[in-house]
């Protein structure tokens, strides 16, 4: 089996995992926010030379166990994990490989508490998966909690607070330097637009 045939199988198998409905288009969402992460693995794999498929695989499968947590969604790193370890074993993938994918994919939701032994691999899973989370997708989204219905001291005291959390998650620390300026790029252009909105909430006659 070529590495594009294993890609294409994975991304099917996690698609059939989420099982996106319409009652659950959050799904769907999921489904694509992992493809993106997938996209960034690529990238970040080849600059800074990991092992490209294995990091598009952990990738494809870091939120594979979204829909069977329910609402308890702080559980999904590590039901993800035993999915994925699953599905790699099934499709007899390298074990140490997978020892590895899986270590990843059970941490990826870690910010600053990195233990001393997470490797560059398993630290670029979750830095393929943030650089997602802050792009201007998921920013959008953040914008229409800063302001929907909200009054001018509303918006700017939420935009603050978006724009100390961006500051904070800027200082994190990541696995690669492609990965820190990708985040960083995605940050800033977060930033601008947060800052914009507080100028045009502080206007007044």
């Amino acid at each position: 089996m070529t590495a594009s045939d294993i890609i294409e199988d994975t991304k099917k198998f996690v698609y059939d995992m989420l099982d996106p409905t319409s009652e659950r288009g959050d799904m769907l969402y999921r489904y694509e926010h992992s493809i993106r992460a997938a996209e960034n693995a690529k990238v970040i794999a080849r600059a800074e030379n990991l092992p490209e498929e294995p990091l598009i695989l952990a990738c494809l499968l870091h939120d594979v166990g979204y829909r069977e947590c329910d609402d308890d969604w702080r559980r999904h790193p590590f039901v993800s994990a035993d999915i994925a370890r699953v599905y790699l074993q099934n499709i007899n993938y390298d074990p140490d490989m997978t020892a590895e994918m899986v270590r990843g994919i059970a941490r990826h939701n870690l910010t600053d508490g990195i233990p001393e032994d997470m490797t560059t691999f398993q630290i670029s899973i979750r830095d393929c998966d943030d650089i997602d989370r802050f792009d201007i997708i998921r920013t959008a989204m953040v914008m229409g909690g800063t302001v929907f219905e909200k009054t001018n001291s509303e918006i700017i005291e939420s935009c603050e607070e978006a724009i100390s959390n961006a500051k904070w998650l800027m200082n994190l620390p990541r696995g690669t330097k492609t990965a820190e300026i990708l985040l960083k790029n995605n940050l800033n252009k977060r930033i601008d637009l947060l800052n914009e909105i507080i100028a045009q909430a502080r206007k007044g006659f």
